[in-house]
């Protein structure tokens, strides 16, 4: 099959230094879910907007990853989030809860998804991440609040993989498809015997993300310039 030819700026923009990506937000609504035995249900809990901006310098904190889901082609890449510019009234609450005062990582998921007619999906998502294992209680703590924006598009080459130089390019040039804003607490405890598991607490908020484009200071202008749950809960398991 011929390959599609991918998209003359993202060659030439190729040796270009990374000036990073920054957008301001802001999260006007929101909801608070539980999830007890299973089942999902919205409290009246008041949800406190609040705003800020994104930003990344798209400086690699890990080898990116690639994977094949059916015939799709797909690689994320994991950058750092500078969190220093978002005003949140929900991080250093739940944060509190932990029983340390480790950091919580703060990270940027870059994905695309490439079908072979060229199709693609993918996804920015800054998030922060913080887990812990309680040993004695046998107690697994995990906690993220992520800011989710989507995009969708055509005539990209299967073989496609997401970098640095790929990441700038779509997220000034793609239009966003969907965007949304979340947390996620849970307090799970494990059963040394059986490894079963009980989970105590499951909650957390979700609400619309508006987004608007910030220029990074001296950038180069290569183009004007999307709750989706977060796709696994990651919790640290006794090894």
């Amino acid at each position: 099959m011929k390959s599609l030819v991918l998209p003359a700026i993202l060659l030439a923009s190729a040796g270009l230094a990374h000036a990073g990506i920054a957008t301001t937000f802001s999260v006007d609504s929101g909801k608070h879910w539980n999830v007890k035995d299973d089942v999902l249900s919205y409290d009246t809990q008041v949800f406190t907007p609040f705003g800020g901006t994104l930003r990344s310098n798209l400086t690699s904190l890990r080898d990116c990853r690639h994977r094949y889901v059916g015939t799709a082609h797909g690689s994320t890449c994991f950058f750092d989030f500078d969190q220093s510019g978002i005003q949140t009234p929900y991080d250093s609450g739940y944060l509190a809860r932990f029983g340390t005062a480790d950091p919580s990582d703060q990270v940027l998921y870059a994905n695309i998804q490439v079908e072979p007619d060229g199709s693609y999906t993918g996804h920015f998502i800054f998030s922060v991440e913080k887990d812990e294992y309680n040993w004695k209680d046998r107690i697994s703590l995990f906690y993220s609040s992520s800011y989710q924006l989507f995009f969708k598009g055509t005539g990209m080459d299967w073989a496609t993989s997401m970098d640095a130089t790929l990441a700038e390019t779509l997220w000034h040039r793609e239009p966003l498809s969907e965007t949304w804003f979340g947390t996620q607490w849970s307090r799970v405890r494990n059963d040394p015997g059986t490894g079963a598991e009980t989970w105590r607490e499951f909650e957390g908020w979700e609400g619309g993300l508006k987004v608007a484009a910030v220029p990074e200071p001296a950038a180069p202008a290569l183009f004007g310039i999307g709750l989706a749950a977060i796709a696994g809960l990651r919790r640290r398991k006794p090894g």
